[in-house]
């Protein structure tokens, strides 16, 4: 569980998205994403603080596979289109979702995402059940308004059940 998860003066502004069955990742840097994108509309007024980053691997590879974190990070683009949405959900389940940051299984982004961390690997087919790859970001990286973060995968694709928490802050 992210440190930050629970704020203790009660804020209802940390959000969940998750695929419901393992979705196939985006491979080489495409526009076409396929897997996880969470987008920060432009205006937002919001800057979504990434929390955590889940992505259980359903598949083994046929060779060995990294998975990234890719960003896009041109706020003047376009917003993503050709859309499939996930539901955002309140962590505070039950709580009313109303959040800003939009999550896709699927999407076209205006350019191509550039890498900013490396998440795990997974081994070649034949390898033992895979693990998950959590990582707890402790809110270093920071989605301002126009800007997306996708899961990726770096050469060879995989299918992953893959989850994303975040924080909603003022961006003023």
């Amino acid at each position: 569980m992210a440190k930050t998860a629970y704020i203790a003066n009660g804020s209802d502004m940390v959000y969940n998205a998750s695929t419901q069955a393992g979705v196939a990742l985006s491979t080489a840097l495409s526009t076409t994403q396929t897997g996880y994108t969470l987008y920060n509309p432009i205006n937002s007024g919001f800057n979504l603080i990434i929390q955590m980053i889940t992505v259980m691997p359903t598949t083994a590879p046929g060779a060995a596979s990294t998975i990234l974190l890719t960003a896009n990070t041109n706020a003047t683009a376009a917003a993503p289109s050709s859309v499939t949405a996930l539901t955002v959900r309140n962590a505070k389940l039950g709580a009313g979702a109303n959040a800003v940051g939009l999550a896709y299984s699927a999407c076209t982004l205006p350019v191509a995402p550039q890498v900013v961390a490396a998440l795990g690997g997974v081994n070649a087919t034949g390898s033992t059940t895979p693990f998950p790859i959590q990582w707890e970001t402790d809110g270093i990286f920071v989605v301002t308004p126009g800007s997306s973060v996708s899961v990726n995968c770096l050469t060879t694709a995989i299918s992953a059940v893959i989850s994303m928490n975040w924080t909603e802050v003022s961006a003023f």
